[in-house]
């Protein structure tokens, strides 16, 4: 018997991982237009206990990229609104050795968030993460009502993922055109900013394979792979399984942490 021609089944091998793909992909859009009922359409008359502002990289000198600034800004005029009684900022130093947690924490208290209403989550790699270590500072300072403030397609994401482990959320997608004029409004903010660098920095990619090693778990996947995957999950109505998470996570506010950059 002839063996199977091998540029053959490599043509099979990728349709079949295309349409697994496509199958992830539709399942996602589909999943994301069943969550328009997260979003909060209209102020809330009391405020949330806690909202989780995910973090993005700075640039190369520690200066805030747009994405930061924009959400930064969403952020303080969530507190403006009254819509927040606290917020959780988080993000490692994940792609540069700036830490994303406090260059948000720092542009929203420059724009009025008082330091001790931000909490700090810095260890997290990836919006999952984001998620499950916010959550964790919430449930040890009692905090029920919690939301997550980004952009919109994050916002409705991740509260799809804060619903695996807590059952609710809210869905603060960002007001994009009020936002970014807001954002032109203050260049002499940003280019006085800078976040704040961490004190060891190592590379994205060897941060995971060692706390999976640490761990004994595998490493974790892409996100294209892993994100429609917990959303299958969920579908069936399996558990989720944790992220990668510290085993203590420390209760720390911006106030805190100036006061200890400062000394």
């Amino acid at each position: 018997m002839d063996k199977p021609n091998a540029g053959h089944t490599r043509h099979w091998l990728r349709w079949l991982l295309g349409c697994v793909m496509f199958g992830f992909m539709l399942l996602s859009v589909v999943m994301q237009g069943c969550a328009g009922h997260l979003e909060v359409k209209q102020p809330v008359a009391e405020p949330f206990d806690a909202v989780i502002v995910p973090g993005c990289p700075t640039l190369a000198d520690g200066a805030l990229t747009r994405c930061l600034q924009r959400r930064a800004v969403w952020a303080a005029m969530l507190w403006e609104r009254g819509q927040a009684a606290h917020f959780i900022t988080s993000g490692s130093a994940v792609y540069t050795p700036f830490v994303e947690a406090e260059a948000l924490a720092a542009a929203m208290h420059s724009m009025g968030v008082p330091a001790e209403r931000i909490y700090l989550e810095p260890h997290a790699l990836h919006t999952d993460e984001n998620i499950y270590n916010s959550l964790r500072i919430a449930q040890k300072k009692g905090w029920s009502r919690l939301g997550v403030a980004s952009e919109r397609g994050q916002a409705i994401g991740a509260c799809r993922m804060l619903e695996h482990w807590h059952k609710q959320c809210a869905a603060f997608s960002m007001e994009l055109d009020v936002v970014e004029k807001r954002r032109t409004e203050l260049d002499a903010l940003w280019s006085s900013l800078r976040a704040p660098a961490a004190t060891e920095f190592q590379p994205l990619k060897t941060r995971e394979k060692e706390r999976a090693r640490r761990a004994q778990r595998p490493e974790r996947p892409p996100s294209f792979v892993l994100y429609p995957m917990m959303m299958l999950r969920q579908a069936l109505g399996k558990p989720q399984l944790p992220p990668f998470h510290p085993e203590e996570t420390p209760l720390i506010t911006w106030a805190e942490k100036s006061l200890q950059q400062r000394s």
